[in-house]
């Protein structure tokens, strides 16, 4: 697959789609945002408590107790339950690449896009084309690539665009299980870097907007972030231990 490439800060930034690798002048950028995000800290357990939650829920949908296995297919059962968690992740990936690419084809000028033939797919896409239409005013650029000369990092923002109430935003679409959970703080921080790495090219941003959607319901809820440079000393904090590698020596 060919490289795109982009004339940006005096210099050249390729991004190859098939390994979502990007180069800075031939040299391959050690980190993108995402990247950068995932070193957020999360609440100890967390991840494992949710694993556990779902392998639960597959488990009291089995039909386990109706029709007891032969002791030779446990092991085959017992791999499926345990390999819930991927395939509920994968599904949720699923849906948000979907929902991504319907609001890329609507903010590149497809005025009427093609829903998903998948109802809950075409629910959350749907729910987010609403929401764009009652609020961006005039796309400035989508599924923009940038990079930082300051932190020596790529990325791919969703939506830069001038809203209705004529502020600039940066614009980002995540799907959640739950629009009353806590908010990611590695959303925050994806949206703080394309913030400061649109500044450092030169552009005004007034906001940052985190457009959230249930995978559940289609259900839409919008975030302005606040205390800019609060987030950037957090991103930065994170920026930190994605690049940060222990020494020892022998005792």
């Amino acid at each position: 697959m060919a490289a795109e490439i982009i004339s940006t800060l005096g210099g050249i930034l390729s991004f190859t789609a098939g390994n979502h690798r990007y180069t800075w002048n031939n040299e391959k950028v050690d980190l993108s945002i995402s990247a950068v995000a995932n070193c957020y800290p999360l609440a100890f357990g967390a991840a494992s408590g949710w694993a556990v939650k779902v392998i639960r829920e597959e488990l009291l949908r089995s039909n386990y107790l109706d029709e007891p296995l032969d002791p030779e297919d446990w092991a085959d059962w017992a791999k499926t339950l345990c390999n819930a968690p991927r395939r509920v992740s994968k599904l949720a990936a699923d849906v948000g690449t979907a929902v991504h690419q319907f609001i890329e084809d609507k903010s590149g000028g497809f005025l009427q896009p093609e829903l998903s033939i998948d109802p809950e797919i075409a629910r959350c896409q749907r729910g987010v084309a609403a929401w764009y239409d009652q609020n961006v005013d005039q796309v400035l650029s989508s599924e923009r690539r940038l990079y930082s000369l300051k932190w020596k990092i790529a990325g791919t923002v969703d939506l830069v665009a001038k809203m209705k109430n004529g502020r600039t935003a940066v614009i980002d679409w995540k799907g959640v299980t739950d629009l009353d959970a806590s908010i990611k703080a590695g959303h925050i921080g994806q949206l703080t870097a394309y913030r400061e790495m649109l500044t450092e090219a030169g552009e005004k941003i007034d906001d940052c907007i985190l457009v959230r959607f249930s995978r559940a319901n289609g259900k839409v809820d919008a975030l302005v972030l606040k205390d800019h440079q609060a987030n950037i000393d957090a991103f930065e904090a994170a920026l930190h231990l994605a690049r940060y590698t222990p020494q020892t020596e022998n005792f």
